[in-house]
């Protein structure tokens, strides 16, 4: 069953470079339209490229 993320996991999981924790948990994770753009206007936080490449 896919699952929805908001922008606190995917942020805090970038930081500490553990994105696939998402995956391995849930598997397919969808992320809503606000989520990516609240994600790109926070494009200079730790971890921004790591949410980039997933």
């Amino acid at each position: 069953m896919p699952v929805i993320s908001n922008t606190s996991p995917l942020l805090n999981l970038a930081i500490i470079d553990q994105l696939d924790l998402l995956r391995q948990q849930f598997g397919e994770i969808l992320i809503p339209k606000a989520v990516l753009e609240e994600l790109r206007v926070e494009e200079i936080l730790p971890g921004s490229d790591h949410l980039r490449e997933a």
